[in-house]
């Protein structure tokens, strides 16, 4: 008998538009010598002469555009463009004007075709693949055979459900919610996205939020790993003393986020109005979807920033004193980490990341969704002990600097490699079955 040999560590071939999670799945995986392929819409070369010499010639808005599809962890060799959906997809998405459901066509357009490529790639190169949500369905059909999933959002069946309650309780968010992707999607490509966690073998998602999502919708819990996301601790910052010094004695919040109700953001304005303070200051940053009229009563007290940079931002994060975020339905919540790395602790609902982020009391508090009047008992206490916000400050950036992107890519190997040393033990039982 042909004595056949089996390759826990095979490479593996990835699916996602954009720079998802900036791209530190495919670095993590390029970095252990595990990437076969990055299948994605657009990556730009920079790490090439001519691209180099190009990006200097073009507009700045351009130049960052471009930028933005490049990191220098991930060789522009390792990536495969998906032509020509992925470019006249992106074009599209960046055009001004664009109707939503032209959008969402051509998204859907393009996720079919980066799935289907995906799927081939790997079945012809006999690797493993790592299909981000929302191409799974595609991309698992043309592999002919599971893959690992790594699931972006809560599973589509329960963030449905959440949105749809949320119609019920607000139907004046109507025009807003229904633009979620598990509302606004076609009935047959919802079913294609609820299947793809059918087709998936293995799971991997950054908070266990999702997680529990997945289990209530059936999948084994032996085969999902969270692995939380990473912050740039340099690039996000407390501020030093001298800068952030204010004697005003006004309490100020900060929201980050798309301002609509997916983001709780009415329930934010409940908790303002129940603490009936006029000492009590909301900064809200983020782009406007839902009608701005919701915060006319609250008149000085809310200061709305629809547009910032960066530094803008950073700022923001710096000079508030606690970070607010009463999402109803989140996969993670980036922002949550971003403030906590600024030396800002947070209150956000148990549908974030935020139970996997912080220990209630310490960093922050967690809170159940849709409860402004518990929302409003932690920041009145808070206003009531700055002694201990001062406190919980330094602890917030301390707990911040054991989420770095180091400490994620190493888990995303860990979990690859477990799926892989099971697969591979699988298909030797197979064959050894079959002869």
């Amino acid at each position: 008998m042909k004595q056949t040999t089996f390759n826990p560590s095979s490479k593996a071939v990835i699916v996602h538009r954009g720079a998802r999670d900036a791209y530190q799945v495919s670095r993590a995986l390029a970095e252990a010598g595990l990437l076969e392929s990055l299948v994605t819409d657009l990556y730009w070369p920079q790490d090439r002469e001519w691209a180099k010499a190009l990006t200097r010639l073009l507009p700045t808005s351009i130049r960052h555009m471009l930028m933005a599809r490049y990191t220098p962890g991930l060789r522009s060799s390792l990536v495969r463009w998906c032509y020509p959906s992925g470019p006249l997809s992106f074009l599209l998405d960046k055009t001004p004007g664009v109707s939503f459901s032209r959008r969402q066509r051509a998204q859907r357009w393009t996720d079919a075709a980066l799935g289907s490529l995906a799927g081939r790639l790997a079945k012809k190169t006999n690797a493993k693949l790592l299909s981000y949500s929302y191409y799974g369905y595609h991309a698992f059909s043309a592999y002919r055979r599971p893959g690992i999933l790594f699931q972006v959002h809560p599973h589509p069946a329960s963030v449905r459900r959440l949105l749809q309650q949320e119609l019920a309780a607000h139907p004046e968010c109507r025009a807003s919610l229904e633009k979620e992707w598990e509302l606004a999607l076609p009935e047959e490509d919802f079913q294609r996205l609820t299947r793809e966690t059918e087709m998936a073998a293995h799971f991997i998602c950054a908070s266990s939020f999702t997680r529990k999502t997945l289990i209530e919708n059936g999948t084994s819990a032996k085969l999902v790993d969270v692995v939380p996301y990473g912050i740039d601790l340099q690039r996000f910052r407390p501020a030093l003393p001298s800068e952030n010094e204010d004697s005003s004695g006004v309490f100020r919040l900060l929201f980050v986020g798309t301002i609509n109700q997916r983001k709780g953001i009415k329930y934010l304005l409940e908790t303002l109005r129940l603490l009936r303070s006029k000492q009590i200051k909301l900064i809200v940053c983020g782009r406007v979807v839902d009608d701005l009229k919701i915060f006319g009563p609250f008149g000085s007290q809310v200061e709305i920033r629809p547009s910032v940079s960066f530094p803008e931002l950073l700022r923001a994060y710096q000079e508030a004193d606690l970070f607010v975020f009463p999402s109803v339905v989140e996969g993670f919540a980036q922002v949550l980490l971003e403030a906590l790395s600024c030396g800002l602790p947070i209150l956000s609902t148990t549908h974030t990341a935020a139970p996997d982020l912080i220990e209630d009391g310490i960093h922050g508090f967690v809170v159940e969704p849709r409860r402004p009047e518990l929302m409003a008992g932690k920041i009145e206490w808070l206003v009531q002990h700055r002694s201990q916000l001062c406190e919980m400050k330094h602890a917030a950036r301390e707990r911040a600097e054991q989420f770095t992107w180091d400490r994620f890519r190493k888990g995303i190997v860990a979990s690859v490699q477990s799926f892989q040393s099971v697969s591979s033990s699988e298909e030797q039982e197979r064959l050894i079955q079959h002869v």
